[in-house]
Parts: C-alpha cells; sequence; structure tokens
C-alpha cells in the first residue's frame, strides 16, 4: 500500500512538472485555478496510461457517489474535490483526490479538511492518497499528502 502511494505521489508531481514546463502561463495569470487543474488532470491521465494503471479514470469537479451527492460526516452539504483518480460509479478504487490553490488563493482550511474527510477510514469514500497542492506562478509553492484521514510528514 505505501508503495501505491508513492507511485501516485510520483504521477502526480510529474503531471505538474509536465504542466509547468508547457502550461505555466495559465499559473502566472490570476484566478484560472481550474484551467490549471485541468491540465494537470490531462497530463495526470496520459501518466497513468503509460503505467498501465487501467480500471480508472481522472476526473475534475466531480462531485457525484453513484447517482447521488458526494457528501462526507464532514461535509453533510456536499464536495467537488478539485481533481480525483477513482472509478467512476463506486467506491472500490478511490486512489487520489487533490485540492488545488493558486498563488493569489491563501484560504485552504476548508480543503485540508476535504482531504482529511475524503482519505479518513471513518468515511465511505477511503482516498488512498489525498494531496494539497498551491500552484506558484513557475512552481509547486506547497505540496501536503494526506491519508487515513491525517496530513502525512512529507
Amino acid at each position: 500500500m505505501s508503495q501505491d502511494k508513492e507511485i501516485l505521489k510520483k504521477l502526480l508531481e510529474e503531471s505538474i512538472g509536465k504542466f509547468y514546463k508547457k502550461d505555466s502561463l495559465l499559473s502566472e495569470r490570476k484566478g484560472l485555478e481550474q484551467a490549471c487543474v485541468f491540465r494537470i488532470g490531462l497530463y495526470l491521465q496520459e501518466r497513468l496510461k503509460k503505467a498501465k494503471i487501467s480500471d480508472v479514470v481522472v476526473d475534475c469537479e466531480y462531485n457525484k457517489n453513484g447517482d447521488h451527492p458526494k457528501k462526507t460526516l464532514m461535509f453533510l452539504e456536499g464536495v467537488r474535490p478539485d481533481l480525483l483518480i477513482h472509478k467512476r460509479g463506486d467506491n472500490t478504487k478511490n486512489l487520489l483526490v487533490a485540492e488545488f490553490k493558486g498563488w493569489w488563493n491563501k484560504s485552504k482550511n476548508r480543503d485540508e479538511d476535504k482531504l482529511k474527510s475524503l482519505t479518513s477510514p471513518y468515511d465511505e469514500y477511503h482516498y488512498l492518497l489525498g494531496a494539497f497542492v498551491r500552484l506558484g506562478k513557475k512552481n509547486i509553492q506547497e505540496l501536503e499528502y494526506y491519508a487515513d484521514g491525517k496530513k502525512l510528514n512529507n
């Protein structure tokens, strides 16, 4: 399981690296967080394919749990994670949940709570790994990982 987390970290970090090589203009312009996440998601899907990790997809802003809204014990009103690697329709292969913030947005409390909740063994999703990414203008400003409902010592 620890090896799986390391593979996910590597795939995410490589995808973000490719984003900065090809699309840094998006992160330089204040207020384009969703465009940045979309591009990173495309690169992440490519990396999954190359790594022969199948049966999962990358989704952005996905807020469904089967046919119902994605809710947690902490977020009864629902959550919409920025980026997911998962199997749609059930919770059998929830691999990665990631929250992103641009350099212009200093708040992250709600994102941390989302990641703790979505990786918690006490909630229904059990994502293997969570990631908080603060995008800088030219490189990552902050990268934190979560598992088992807790922030990891990176």
